[in-house]
């Protein structure tokens, strides 16, 4: 017996939706990669899946997305000071506590994770960045993991002390 897509009514629809387990073929589909979320501390279940029907992606993961977009795009224009930058952030307030990350797979992923995390808490910047790495060694087979602090604040740029 031949699977009939629910939103399209076509036969061979070869995937079911995440949430409803509805037949969708691929062109009615939804697919999310894994990466989709990927800087959510906490991903909700719903948001775990990869393929999805129209009637669910509108309910209930277009939203989030868009949100998670929206929050990656501030996360790129986050202003970031490193530890060694401290002559120029002496002077501001670190009242918040500081953001971790474990086991990204890079620097700029550890940094971008922390600044995703400040975007997401409506900060603008990221100070007294410190990043570590471990080499994990796996039979011959050997990677670097990061792992970093940084202080979220919100600071008005105009007021940004130079090097000179």
């Amino acid at each position: 017996m031949t699977t009939v897509c629910k939103s399209c009514r076509k036969p061979k629809a070869n995937y079911n939706c995440g949430l409803c387990q509805d037949a969708v073929c691929k062109s009615c589909a939804h697919f999310l990669g894994d990466e989709s979320f990927s800087y959510l501390k906490v991903i909700p279940e719903e948001l775990t899946h990869t393929t999805y029907c129209s009637n669910c992606f509108d309910e209930k993961v277009s939203a989030p997305l868009n949100e998670y977009n929206e929050t990656m795009e501030r996360a790129r224009d986050i202003i970031i000071f490193t530890k060694d930058q401290t002559k120029q952030t002496s002077w501001l307030k670190r009242k918040e506590d500081p953001y971790h990350v474990e086991d990204c797979a890079d620097e700029q992923e550890a940094i971008m994770k922390m600044a995703f995390y400040a975007a997401q808490a409506k900060f603008n910047a990221i100070i007294d960045i410190k990043l570590n790495s471990k080499k994990i060694i796996v039979g011959s087979h050997k990677k670097s993991v990061w792992s970093g602090t940084s202080i979220p604040i919100n600071l008005d740029p105009d007021k940004i002390r130079s090097n000179n």
